[in-house]
Order: structure tokens, then sequence, then C-alpha cells
């Protein structure tokens, strides 16, 4: 079984709507979801899904509640704002299955972008891992055993960035499936990318230019994008 784990604030409940209704459209049908609630206390009770309420952690906490109570083999991350394509889970888990990696993405869509960039997703690569983030969150499967032997989500910004170097240094298999799976939707209510703090998106912008020429390092340009998101 797999389990789909959502955290939203509960201030786009249009939206949740939505992922929840691609969760349901999917063609491999042996799942559960698991929606945590992030201290909005608003999320009512789905039909299908099992909601947590805690009081406001932020994203890595939140997802690392779901964790606790989540029982599949598998967790697939698909976070309020965002849309899976009917064969989503049925393609990642098959490749989990078919290679016996730790951690499947696919590739994404993406939509309503502003900020003049995109992920550029492609095969697993540990060096570029430690300086890009190129797996898209909602078109991840993460084999749930190596998740937990990684410490869960880290708390703080790019918390996703921060798993993935983790189970790497621990030792997981990363496996990449060339086809899009998912529609990764950028809008004004964006927790990151700035689309409604242009101020943001330029400073963004700017550390990003002076890593991609070496004007400053990696580990710095981390440390930095943090401070500018938080």
């Amino acid at each position: 079984m797999i389990t789909v784990l959502t955290a939203t604030l509960g201030r786009r409940p249009e939206m949740l709507a939505e992922a929840v209704a691609s969760v349901r459209a999917q063609t491999h049908g042996d799942w559960e979801h698991v929606i945590v609630d992030d201290g909005s206390f608003s999320v009512p009770e789905i039909d299908g899904a099992t909601v947590l309420h805690v009081s406001h952690r932020g994203l890595g906490p939140a997802r690392n509640a779901g964790l606790e109570v989540a029982r599949g083999e598998a967790i697939a991350l698909l976070d309020d704002d965002d849309l899976w394509y009917a064969d989503h889970l049925v393609t990642v888990w098959g490749e989990m299955e078919r290679t016996g990696a730790d951690v499947v993405y696919a590739d994404c869509d993406e939509t309503g972008r502003r900020d003049g960039h995109h992920i550029e997703v492609v095969p697993f690569d540990a060096e570029r891992l430690q300086r890009e983030n190129f797996i898209c969150v909602p078109a991840t499967l993460v084999r749930a055993s190596a998740l937990r032997a990684a410490g869960g989500f880290p708390d703080g910004s790019l918390e996703d960035w921060g798993l993935w170097k983790a189970m790497h240094a621990r030792g997981a298999r990363f496996h990449h499936v060339d086809r899009k799976t998912v529609a990764y939707r950028f809008h004004t209510d964006n927790l990151t990318y700035g689309g409604v703090d242009p101020e943001r998106t330029a400073a963004a912008t700017r550390l990003r230019e002076d890593a991609d020429a070496g004007r400053l390092g990696w580990d710095e340009y981390e440390r930095r994008i943090v401070e500018v998101w938080r």
C-alpha cells in the first residue's frame, strides 16, 4: 500500500479539493490518504482520507506528523496546491518495484510560474544534488523505511532538498522516471518562489546567478537562500 501524504495550512480549500480529486482518479487503487492540517484547524473531515489537526509546526514537522500514522510501504508526497495525472502512482510504484529504489521521482509540468526559472528534472546525479535540488516534490515516491531511517523531514525551508541529501548520505538509491506525471502549480500564495513578493524573487534570482557563475559557493547559497524565503 502507498500512503499519500498532504500537508496543508488550510488556506487553499479549493485547490486542496482538486488535489484530493486527483488522488481519487489514480489508476493505482491501493493507497491511503493522510492530510495534515498544520495549525488552521479548518480542514473538515474528508471522505476516504484521514485528517490530522496539529498545532502549527511548519511543513517538515507537519509531514512528520503524517509519517507517524502512515501505514504504507511507500510515501507519495502531494502538496495541497498540486495535481497528479491519473497514471502517477502506477508509474512511480511500478518503477520502485522494478528497480528496488528508495526514491523514485518523475518529471512535472510547471504551471503559473513567474520567477523566470523552472525546475529541470534530470536523472540522479549525486554531485549535482549537493548544489541543486532537481527533484520535483509532488512527483516523488519514497520508501517509508528509508524515509524513517533518515530521520524524516527536516525543519525549516528547503526541507525536501535537505531530505534528499540526508537520504543519499545514508546510501538510499534514487531512480528517475522520464515522464511527466504531475502538475506543479505556482500561484500568488506559494510558500516559496515569491509569487507575491517580487523583491524576494529578485533576491533569490541574484543568489542563483551568483552561484551558477561561481561568485558564491553552493554551501553559502544554500544558507542564504533559506534566509530569503524565511
